[in-house]
């Protein structure tokens, strides 16, 4: 039985997936971010390597047309300009993948930021989850990943020898221009490639980590019990809570009971403390109610109070069904109440007079 509710087999509720995301335990494949920036790459070469030649082109007529004399101003402004070429050419490398990056791996874990996982544990440098995260299903996962890029960037780069062995040979007869578009066109081609296969096992990747990352956010029975009292609340402290709640307002309504006119009768089962101050309130205002032993102690501090006690089972009834305590008395009941507190008022004119 133990065993059963230590077991995590419960899939992981929103606050426990809310504290892993506080804590940086998100699902993201490296894979697919990786993927995505090698085939923007790829594309951005396949239309980028016209003006990256002419660019780099460019490079020569600094190096070559320099005065013999080596100054330290010619030395100067010649690093500023290869320094200036060189960020031209790379600078829409750089922007692409830093956009590609930003981009996946937000569509994956949109915003968060958290120091979490930079704070240092015990675990880290334990030898024990060091064997296990080296001889773990995921080091194997990682190896097999490895394994499938080498051999598939192995096969391609192969593949493609093997179709132009024979044009090789030719292209001593081509200007640089010429060789270097051909050989530009095999690598865009070869990367074309390689950032497919390695879509495929970036898919493959993002399978597996959805599953690892659901498994690991999986809870067990206890851990259920433990988030549902820290959530709602341990139930016998919300027990005594409202068991204290009810006396503080039993008491208060006991109060509350000496301001009032009358007390409304079943007569064992049910009674109603009316109140009625033309002053504060336009109708009549239920004091306190209660049944059977609540409704005997309201009758007996009616008593004790020297408040009148009026037996009437229908309008008794009435008002403990409809009534709340605080709130006046409905108005299809004026007209019965209003009989009654005429009642009183006459009694109580009576005593004062006789």
């Amino acid at each position: 039985m133990a065993g059963n509710m230590s077991e995590k087999t419960f899939q992981a509720t929103p606050r426990r997936r809310q504290e892993a995301r506080k804590k940086g335990q998100v699902f993201k494949s490296t894979e697919m971010v990786s993927a995505l920036m090698l085939v923007s790459f790829i594309g951005l070469l396949k239309f980028y390597v016209p003006t990256m030649l002419e660019k780099v082109s460019q490079i020569f007529p600094y190096v070559y047309g320099l005065s013999a004399e080596w100054t330290a101003r010619s030395v100067a402004s010649l690093m500023v300009d290869l320094l200036w070429l060189g960020v031209q050419i790379v600078a829409p490398l750089f922007v692409v993948g830093a956009v590609i990056a930003t981009g996946a791996n937000y569509l994956q874990v949109r915003s968060l930021f958290t120091l979490e996982p930079l704070k240092p544990q015990l675990s880290r440098i334990s030898m024990i989850s060091g064997a296990k995260r080296m001889f773990g299903m995921k080091a194997w996962v990682e190896l097999i990943k490895s394994l499938l890029k080498v051999t598939f960037i192995g096969y391609f780069l192969y593949a493609t020898i093997r179709d132009n062995f024979e044009i090789f040979p030719v292209m001593a007869r081509l200007t640089v221009g010429q060789g270097a578009m051909f050989i530009g066109g095999l690598i865009v081609e070869l990367g074309w490639k390689i950032a497919l296969s390695f879509f495929v096992i970036a898919a493959i990747d993002f399978l597996y980590q959805w599953w690892d990352y659901e498994k690991n956010l999986k809870m067990s029975h206890e851990e259920l019990k433990q988030e549902y009292k820290q959530t709602e609340g341990n139930p016998q402290l919300k027990g005594e809570i409202k068991r204290k709640q009810r006396a503080m307002s039993m008491r208060r309504m006991m109060q509350d009971l000496k301001t009032a006119d009358v007390v409304v009768t079943n007569p064992t089962h049910y009674a109603v403390a009316l109140r009625y101050d033309p002053k504060e309130n336009s109708a009549p205002v239920v004091v306190a109610k209660g049944a059977d032993e609540i409704a005997q102690r309201i009758k007996q501090l009616a008593k004790d109070y020297g408040i009148i006690t009026m037996e009437n089972k229908p309008l008794a009834r009435a008002l403990f069904a409809q009534a709340e305590i605080g709130q006046a008395v409905p108005a299809d009941l004026y007209k019965a109440v209003a009989e009654v507190l005429a009642f009183v008022y006459r009694l109580k004119r009576k005593k004062y007079t006789g």
